[in-house]
């Protein structure tokens, strides 16, 4: 038995009528009438009773339209179960700046399942509030921040670890010939700073404090691309995580600070367990 015999057989019963059936099904009444015939041969047995007024169902044909209804109801549920499974599932991801620029590209290229991983729209926020809040609100389906320091009830998975380095020009005569800066040297200096909801800006002033140290903006500002322009412009000096060494200006110069090994860790924070081994897969 063929299906389109049974869809034909069905649409004729519920328009109890062959030219109507015909019209919705998109077929001449020849070709439906044609099917119909088909199906009451498979069956062996007449399932319409035709006239003048319309078309009305046998005993054989009531049982086959029951029953036929059931099977095409399942038939279309495989059906959409089946597209569905070959569409690829949309995700929001929230992320700092500095590693949607960075972290973010080169996972992607370096993925090994793109046709079967969710496409990703990536968002950026400037403070662990936003990106928590946004988590909280199912503006994200997914958060990646140093969440150590930040009590929550969702799926975590540590990804990478970044020290914190000093960033100068290299015309800064403070620092000609260095191979690393002590903190001594430098604590008490204004630094240009990421805003104070950062979580880097929230490391670096628990790290000073634990040093009896504090730390001072000279500027703040939202992106770490600003910080690096002022730098490169000599207004100044900051202390990044070491992600942003990455497409910085060449006159823009790190070290290393000993007395003041500090890290920023980050982690991929999901509201769902299946979300989270997805995204695992994808840029863990």
């Amino acid at each position: 038995m063929r299906t389109e015999w049974l869809e034909a057989f069905h649409a004729t019963a519920e328009t109890n009528s062959l030219t109507k059936a015909s019209e919705l099904l998109h077929m001449t009444q020849p070709a439906l009438s044609k099917q119909i015939k088909n199906l009451e041969q498979y069956f062996d047995a007449p399932l319409l009773n035709r006239s003048t007024t319309g078309v009305t169902l046998t005993p054989a044909g009531e049982l086959v339209f029951q029953e036929g209804a059931v099977l095409l109801n399942q038939l279309q549920s495989i059906h959409r179960r089946i597209q569905s499974s070959k569409e690829r599932h949309s995700l929001t991801l929230g992320s700092w700046p500095s590693v949607a620029m960075s972290y973010l590209p080169h996972r992607f290229a370096a993925r090994t399942s793109a046709e079967s991983a969710p496409e990703l729209k990536i968002k950026t926020a400037h403070t662990y509030q936003e990106l928590m809040a946004g988590l909280e609100q199912h503006l994200y389906d997914a958060v990646l921040l140093d969440d150590r320091q930040i009590e929550h009830p969702y799926p975590s998975t540590h990804l990478f670890t970044e020290r914190f380095l000093l960033f100068h020009h290299q015309d800064d005569d403070r620092f000609s010939g260095c191979s690393d800066v002590g903190f001594e040297q430098i604590k008490d200096v204004p630094f240009l700073s990421l805003p104070v909801d950062c979580d880097s800006t929230n490391i670096l002033r628990s790290a000073f404090a634990e040093r009896g140290a504090s730390y001072t903006a000279a500027a703040e500002m939202e992106f770490g691309s600003s910080v690096l322009g002022f730098i490169r412009e000599q207004l100044g000096i900051a202390i990044l995580p070491e992600i942003f060494q990455n497409g910085m200006p060449s006159e823009i110069k790190t070290l290393s600070i000993t007395g003041f090994e500090v890290d920023r860790e980050i982690s991929l924070v999901t509201r769902d367990q299946t979300h989270h081994a997805s995204l695992l897969e994808l840029i863990g």
